[in-house]
């Protein structure tokens, strides 16, 4: 059943009496959730782009599903709708989509979209039983997985009924760079490409950022098709949770090569453990030559490739011991800027640099016998049964050698001037580096806006202080043809939230904070019972008062403690939801995606405020870069940044109207300085009440006694 996309018909959804309400029992009229399907219903006719704040409660997901799912039906295009959470995604696919398509018998198709390395590759996994020294373990589990192949329709990961080495499957996993696409012997099999033909066949794609992301580098490229697309081609888009896109395009623009990818990339062309790789496959099928180009063949496998892939594989990996041993001289865990100050140490000089530059050389030259090699084959392409296939995996692996090359390239040549920040990651067994531009603007506006004809952002966080510069401007969202809409939220917080900053105790500075939380915590906790979610800012503190708390769990009144990191994050939250006087720990994800009304989570206490970590590569580059044009980086990017990560945090509390709760800020910078006020009026209460421990824990006692008494009663 086919609708047009009118503002009566959009109206006829939201009213009171409407087509919502007479499904469902409790719904309520807002009319911020009917203002934005309207506005998203115009941008979607007027082919332009909209920024829409639209706070919890607002119903924001049946606000664009709707105008969505009727311009769709009504167009025969597809809409993209991309998220940060597994949560929502799941929510749109398995709830909401399916209700609206129930409600009038809508005939409106919706696939979950998942990136190439949730399938698994036929070709790979073949090569991989023969190429690779295999342990007893990974024997076991290929034997498991082959007879899981031989059933499965969908050949995804997550349909896996056990659990499967991650190293492993990165070696059988579908990868776009070395995919032979329609040359690929398996491809009329190929679980991905199935996946993907079923992504053409839909009206609504759900994504992630990732994955969007991923895409639209991918169709930048200069030797972009359509077979390596990651989505089928689309011209609208809808992000929600959009407040953290930056972080995310940064990653995709930017580019990357880890010595794990390359090492792979080496051992398909030639596995000198196992003798076998494609370089042998052509060796082996070059027999059909004529004898004089079989000899060039053999010649420019032996003699130049099978010695120079060697040489390369063991110079790689000879440089991580290096690497590990740079990355201890200035004392960073994993990830090291690669600024000119470093490049200035004698140990960089001396070591890591000759050895990058080594291991350029050796690509350089790879590359080239590569490509005298396809030329070589070039000359038998007639006299070969399966030319196409064998070109196409050594162009693959090229493509792999020649981006390595160009990033390596970059960083040995490195300047300063040019707007990019450099860094440097270590990894277990491996190590990556990295490049990105310090600003994604001008990318976005050219990659996104200017194809795409509509793109709306939405999230309860996009504003700072009322407004929406800082995300405009970050992203390049600056045009006419981008329109913005704060629509507030449905929830009269004034009555709902309570605000508590505890204002005797120390700055996070210094040494005596985590005691002095951990006595607050332990009082707060004791008073409500539990009902209590902390948010951290790093899992070092988080791990100290999770060790003290868990000590004195019966002497709190506390049911239970549930850490992040202990156990996967989805059933900690609904272990915290289904468990009475529980206490939830939760660090950076915890701060935004987790859903809890009712009475089970009331309290929420932010440790510290927010700020990102000056010394991550991307962030310092970025703080730099503002101050050396004159700006202030604290109050234009650290401040902004902080705030809005604050607002996502608080906004675990108060879920539906019915909710009640208090907020406690353990970080009295926001009461003592200038910009502390920003971080409180974000928050949308009259008063917030100043006050040393005790005060704040009697009245806490009220509030306990107030609303936990009733629900027993009750």
């Amino acid at each position: 059943m086919k609708q047009s996309i009118t503002e009566e018909n959009i109206k006829d959804y939201f009213k009171p009496q409407g087509r919502l309400d007479s499904f469902l029992d409790d719904y309520e009229y807002r009319e911020q959730q009917e203002t934005m399907a309207l506005e998203i219903s115009r941008v979607f006719k007027q082919k332009k782009h909209l920024l829409v704040e639209a706070g919890t409660g607002t119903g924001k997901s049946f606000a664009y599903l709707v105008p969505s799912i009727l311009l769709a039906l009504a167009e025969e295009e597809q809409i993209v709708i991309s998220t940060n959470t597994i949560n929502l995604q799941e929510q749109l696919i398995n709830q909401d989509i399916p209700f609206l398509q129930n409600l009038y018998n809508l005939n409106c198709k919706a696939v979950l979209a998942k990136g190439r390395g949730n399938y698994l590759c036929l070709r790979r996994f073949n090569h991989y039983q023969t190429a690779s020294k295999l342990s007893d373990k990974e024997m076991k589990q290929l034997t498991k997985l082959e007879s899981w192949i031989r059933n499965t329709e969908t050949g995804c990961l997550s349909d896996l009924n056990f659990k499967v080495n991650k190293q492993l499957w990165g070696g059988i996993a579908s990868d776009s760079r070395l995919c032979l696409r329609k040359k690929c012997s398996n491809y009329n099999y190929c679980f991905f490409i199935q996946a993907r033909n079923e992504l053409e066949d839909a009206d609504i794609i759900v994504s992630n950022h990732h994955l969007l992301f991923a895409d639209i580098s991918l169709r930048n490229k200069g030797d972009f098709d359509d077979q390596m697309a990651v989505l089928p081609h689309y011209q609208r888009v809808i992000f929600d949770e959009a407040h953290n896109i930056e972080e995310i395009a940064t990653r995709y623009i930017g580019s990357r090569i880890s010595s794990r990818e390359l090492i792979d990339a080496i051992k398909f062309l030639y596995n000198p453990y196992k003798n076998s790789g494609d370089l042998l496959q052509i060796r082996a099928e070059s027999t059909v030559l004529s004898l004089k180009l079989k000899e060039q063949v053999l010649h420019k496998i032996d003699q130049e490739l099978v010695p120079e892939l060697q040489n390369l594989l063991e110079r790689i990996k000879s440089s991580n011991p290096q690497v590990e041993n740079f990355m201890k001289q200035f004392n960073v865990r994993n990830k090291l800027r690669l600024t000119a100050e470093v490049r200035e140490y004698q140990l960089w000089k001396d070591s890591l640099a000759v050895e990058f530059e080594n291991i350029l050389f050796k690509l350089v030259d790879v590359q080239k016998k590569l490509v005298d090699l396809l030329d070589i084959l070039a000359l038998g392409e007639e006299e070969f049964n399966n030319y196409e296939q064998l070109t196409t995996m050594l162009e693959q692996k090229l493509q792999i050698i020649r981006e390595a090359k160009e990033i390596l390239k970059e960083i040995i040549n490195f300047e300063e001037e040019n707007e990019k920040v450099y860094w440097l990651e270590q990894h277990s067994n491996s190590y990556s580096l990295h490049a990105a531009p310090l600003n994604i603007a001008d990318q976005l506006q050219e990659q996104l806006l200017n194809e795409l004809e509509t793109v709306i952002f939405t999230s309860a966080t996009l504003t700072v202080n009322n407004s929406f510069e800082f995300i405009k401007n970050n992203l390049g969202l600056t045009s006419s043809s981008v329109e913005v809409l704060d629509l507030g939220s449905p929830f009269d917080y004034k009555q709902q939230l309570k605000v508590g900053v505890v204002k005797d105790i120390v700055s996070p500075k210094n040494n005596k904070f985590i005691g002095e939380i951990l006595n607050n915590i332990k009082k707060v906790v004791e008073v409500m019972e539990g009902r209590t979610l902390i948010l951290f800012n790093s899992y070092y503190r988080l791990n100290q008062v999770y060790s003290s708390l868990e000590e004195e769990l019966e002497d709190l009144k506390i049911n239970h403690l549930f850490c992040q990191g202990r156990k996967p994050r989805q059933y900690l939250i609904e272990q915290f939801k289904n468990t009475e006087k529980s206490v939830l720990l939760g660090t950076d994800s915890f701060w935004e995606g987790v859903d809890l009304p009712g009475t089970q989570l009331s309290c929420l206490i932010i440790v510290k405020l927010p700020f990102s970590v000056p010394s991550e590569p991307f962030i310092e580059a970025k703080l730099e870069s503002i101050d050396q044009q004159g700006g202030n980086a604290f109050f234009e990017y650290m401040l902004p940044k902080a705030v809005i990560k604050f607002r996502q945090g608080c906004g675990r509390l108060i879920r539906n109207q019915r909710d009640q709760g208090w907020i406690l800020v353990f970080d009295k910078r926001v009461i003592n300085k200038s910009y502390g006020q920003l971080f409180l009026n974000s928050l949308a209460v009259d008063n917030v009440n100043i006050a040393d421990t005790s005060e704040i824990t009697k009245q806490l006692s009220h509030f306990a006694n107030n609303n936990f008494t009733k629900i027993i009663n009750e």
